[in-house]
């Protein structure tokens, strides 16, 4: 068993050079590093199984009565097809070529790969909602077992992936699998009586164009250039990863030290800070003009306090999220936090709340450009609970983030095109499976109408590179996210989702709508519980056929009546419904001139029927058209209105 270096920076450095060193002289013998102990095989096809062996040697393979033979070619690999078997286990696959190896505890049943950006990669133990501690403990199944494969960048695609195993799952194990493919797993497990295994591979902050072969991302138009002038060398690759580990190294021990802003006084009562942008209550680093900002920023604002709070221990509570947190008031510190996301108390002590004007300053070290001060659902407060007094401080704020020494930033070294296929994809994409299941799409939202095509173009080349057919492809449409606009209007996030939900047109996909589970707050929704539930209801009817209630109500046409429009969908399974009892909302109506109303809606049967009074003649309608919209609008099985338009206006990110 190889080991790995102990200092992260190596072991990266270790994955990098790793091809150099897994020669077939060195190996004689070998299967797959993705073929371990405790694997699932695909039931009901020809499993392919792979590896390295002496030129010319011949290799045999046996699991539960069935074999397969193949010879190694002159560079050493061999390739074989276990006969198709049902489900069963466990069993030992053996094989032979001159020498023996046995891999025990080895299931038939379901295979699928699960992809994408961070909401697929959100594991179990980062958390699930309220029950997260109750779903880990009551994680006890050997018959689900999963894969993750290594992380890991190439500039080339490989034929192998780093050193992992299989694992069955149980209350330790679970916390380290993609939350939405457990609860995927979960749910088939249970419905299907089957043995279920997960390949997992998955990264944050990618978009789709990272997760494309070569050779397909080549053809699109708006890669070809970018694919024939990038740098292939990979000794430059190397050196661009070990600076990027090196930039994650070294950025908490920077921040930590820089202390500009302490050391000119920036707490204290009397700081002049009028010279910092002045922003509205929440803050996010977009309105603070940073978006993808990685560093430090200060927050500040001013409030009265009455004379009965004068001396008097009161609470402060207030909503942050970074990667570390530190409140002030009057100049003296009262919050100390560690990767605060939620709304954090500060016990403010006797004597520092004055009558009159008071200060409060939060210094935020962020990644990501997701750091808040604030949010829509949090006022922040201090209160005295004895005598009843609660001040809200709403705004104004004021920040500064250029004050503090400037971070190393991350290049995204991750998410350049073709890396993440050629590395983690690639090596498994040959894998016997069932389908795969698909979350991403926030990566490539600044460019909605590109998704059009790229999307398309990923679930062809998996499909082409898998060699096994049009494979069922499940894929979740983007959840809620951010702070609801009054207005309806035009919104990069809806355009996304279009692009998705035109993907529908491929054969062999379903898609799982999310857009009543998000958090306005957090671009991670805790919910995945629903996400691998409507996943497993697409897989029901994609995958296996079967005649269910997959989706919520689909728009299909609309009738123009007399200052009204009448809207039919498909999917209404035991009718149209709202999931709050209340009239439907999220509809907005156009005239001529194209500008959009927030519609009174009402459910007609199985149709919708729209108007307002600011359209005397309408003759378009959107839908959920917002990031975040407010809607309601559901079948009797629960399952949420697909976002749609029905204009055909120039989009934004065309």
């Amino acid at each position: 068993m190889m080991r790995y270096p102990a200092n992260m920076a190596a072991i990266w450095l270790y994955l990098l050079l790793a091809v150099a060193s897994t020669s077939t002289a060195q190996r004689a013998f070998s299967i797959d590093r993705l073929f371990t102990d405790h694997m699932v095989l695909q039931q009901g096809v020809n499993v392919p199984v792979w590896g390295r062996a002496r030129p010319g040697a011949t290799v045999t393979l046996s699991l539960a009565g069935v074999r397969a033979e193949a010879r190694a070619d002159a560079q050493g690999r061999w390739a074989a097809f276990l006969p198709s078997m049902d489900y069963g286990g466990p069993y030992d696959l053996t094989l032979s070529a001159g020498e023996t190896l046995v891999l025990h505890d080895v299931m038939v049943g379901e295979v699928w790969l699960a992809s994408g950006q961070s909401n697929m990669e959100w594991t179990m133990g980062a958390g699930v909602g309220p029950n997260t501690q109750q779903e880990i403990a009551t994680a006890e199944f050997p018959g689900i077992r999963y894969y993750t494969v290594p992380r890991r960048t190439a500039m080339q695609p490989l034929d192998d992936t780093e050193p992992g195993r299989w694992l069955p799952v149980n209350p330790t194990t679970v916390k380290d699998l993609s939350a939405a493919a457990y609860f995927f797993a979960r749910e088939l497990h249970r419905g299907r009586k089957v043995a279920v295994g997960i390949l997992s591979a998955s990264w944050g902050a990618t978009g789709a164009q990272a997760w494309i072969s070569p050779d397909m991302l080549s053809t699109h138009p708006d890669f070809r250039e970018r694919m024939l002038q990038m740098d292939r060398d990979p000794a430059r690759w190397e050196a661009n990863v070990r600076q990027n580990i090196e930039n994650d190294r070294t950025r908490d021990s920077l921040a930590a030290a820089s202390l500009t802003g302490l050391q000119q006084g920036v707490t204290s009562p009397g700081y002049n800070d009028s010279t910092w942008k002045q922003v509205a209550y929440p803050i996010d680093m977009e309105k603070a003009g940073k978006p993808g900002f990685w560093g430090i920023g200060w927050f500040a604002t001013r409030f009265e306090a009455p004379k009965a709070l004068k001396g008097r221990a009161c609470t402060l509570r207030l909503y942050i999220r970074g990667r570390e947190a530190q409140v002030y008031l009057n100049g003296s510190p009262v919050g100390r936090f560690q990767n605060p996301e939620q709304e954090v108390e500060c016990q403010i002590p006797e004597r520092l709340l004055r009558e009159g004007e008071n200060r409060l300053v939060v210094r935020l070290y962020q990644h990501w450009g997701a750091g808040m001060v604030g949010s829509p659902s949090a006022v922040p407060v201090v209160k005295d609970g004895k005598a009843g007094i609660k001040i809200e401080l709403t705004g104004p704020w004021r920040c500064n983030t250029d004050l503090e020494r400037p971070l190393p930033q991350m290049q995204g070294y991750y998410g350049q095109p073709t890396v993440q296929y050629n590395a983690r994809i690639a090596p498994v994409i040959r894998y016997g499976m069932r389908g795969i299941l698909w979350y991403q799409g926030e990566g490539n939202a600044s460019r909605a109408f590109q998704y059009r095509s790229l999307f398309p173009m990923l679930i062809h080349d998996w499909r082409i590179q898998s060699r096994q057919g049009a494979l069922p492809f499940l894929f979740v449409q983007l959840a809620n996210y951010r702070d609801r606009k009054p207005e309806p209007g035009d919104d990069t996030w809806a355009e996304l989702r279009e692009a998705q939900s035109l993907a529908l047109q491929l054969p062999a996909t379903g898609m799982a709508c999310a857009i009543d589970i998000g958090e306005a707050i957090d671009i991670h929704p805790r919910n995945k519980l629903d996400v691998g539930r409507r996943l497993y209801l697409a897989a029901r009817h994609v995958a296996y056929g079967e005649d269910v209630v997959h989706s919520g109500p689909v728009y299909t046409s609309h009738t123009l009546e007399d200052g009204s429009i009448r809207l039919r969908f498909s999917s209404t399974g035991g009718g149209l419904t709202t999931r709050d009892g209340q009239p439907p909302r999220g509809f907005a109506i156009a005239g001529a001139d194209g500008t959009y109303h927030w519609a009174d809606a009402r459910i007609d049967g199985n149709t919708v029927v729209l108007r307002s009074a600011a359209v005397a003649k309408p003759e378009t309608v959107r839908y959920a058209w917002a990031t975040n919209p407010d809607v309601n609008l559901c079948n009797r099985e629960g399952l949420p209105a697909t976002p749609f338009r029905t204009d055909r206006r120039r989009l934004t990110t065309e």
